[in-house]
């Protein structure tokens, strides 16, 4: 009897032990260990004042970043920027960032075979404070960066560093999305 006894526990716990976790979810996806299944409640992830207050992250942890409103998660070794910032909530586009293609500049201008060195910069209006990501446009040999920043309350540019050697002189063309808003820059 001892022996049923100790082997119906042992079963019941291997049973346990591989099992998934559903919450309000009858038969939870066997990929996951926990599968929530309301159709009127939510996730609540933690709320901590900034990433600073998270001692010793690892890969996969995410949280409601109290300092700048958003959500992030810790993922390649750092904490990544806010996910789905601007589209709702106090810290939303006021207005929205106006790209003034017709204003762009590349300078100097690129000379077919030759190392280029340059800058392409895009005036805009509308700027709010948020912050926008890295941006790298390859064409025709050249390649024009944009690194991490945050738009200027107001008016403001964009400053991309172009470096390589141009496959042809005058009438380069950079296509740029920043911000939801596209813009074609040509060299002259």
């Amino acid at each position: 009897m001892k022996k049923n006894v100790l082997l119906l526990i042992s079963f019941s716990f291997s049973v346990l032990s591989f099992a998934q976790v559903g919450i309000k979810k009858d038969n939870p996806h066997l990929s996951s260990d926990l599968e929530l299944g309301s159709n009127n409640k939510t996730l609540l992830l933690n709320r901590v004042p900034n990433t600073a207050a998270v001692a010793n992250p690892v890969n996969g942890m995410m949280i409601y970043d109290q300092s700048e409103e958003c959500v992030k998660a810790y993922q390649g070794g750092k904490w990544s920027k806010c996910l789905g910032k601007g589209l709702s909530g106090k810290k939303a586009l006021s207005s929205p960032v106006s790209l003034s293609c017709t204003s762009a500049t590349i300078s100097p201008s690129p000379v077919a075979g030759q190392a280029f060195n340059g800058k392409l910069t895009i005036p805009y209006t509308g700027g709010n404070g948020d912050a926008y990501g890295t941006q790298s446009i390859q064409t025709n040999g050249l390649s024009a960066a944009l690194p991490d920043g945050r738009f200027a309350i107001g008016s403001g540019s964009l400053q991309y560093s172009i470096t390589g050697v141009p496959d042809r002189t005058g009438n380069i063309t950079f296509n740029v999305s920043v911000a939801g808003k596209a813009c074609s820059v040509t060299s002259k």
